[in-house]
């Protein structure tokens, strides 16, 4: 599946959680974030940087495969929602958080895989 355009281009940043480092995609679409990917690897995801603290709720819609989404308020990890599916035909499960400026989505059960616990320092290279 082509996820681009001939005028869209990614952008990647490196980033520590823990012990752990992730190569993210940088969001350009805060609507449509990982919605239509087939497969994540393991070090891989989305970083959605707001320009202000605020509270932020994600759902799955069109997403095929499970997420962590991880809040994170301050430069620590504030929330986690752990596996989150995709959403049902009907139904869209909202995953929220009161204050944070700085969203992270990985593949599902990786937080629970790598130990990544709510109160960890972020580290944005």
């Amino acid at each position: 599946m082509d996820f681009l355009s001939e005028n869209d281009s990614l952008e990647f940043c490196i980033v520590k959680l823990g012990d752990h480092t992730f190569v993210l995609e940088e969001c350009k679409d805060y609507r449509k974030g990982l919605s239509g990917r087939e497969h994540l690897h393991d070090n891989e995801g989305m970083l959605f940087s707001f320009p202000s603290r605020g509270e932020r709720s994600f759902h799955m819609k069109d997403c095929l495969i499970p997420l962590d989404i991880i809040f994170i308020d301050k430069g620590k990890i504030k929330k986690i929602h752990h596996n989150c599916p995709p959403c049902e035909l009907s139904e869209c499960d909202k995953f929220d958080c009161d204050s944070s400026d700085i969203v992270i989505e990985l593949l599902g059960g990786t937080c629970k895989k790598n130990n990544i616990n709510e109160g960890l320092i972020f580290r944005h290279f």
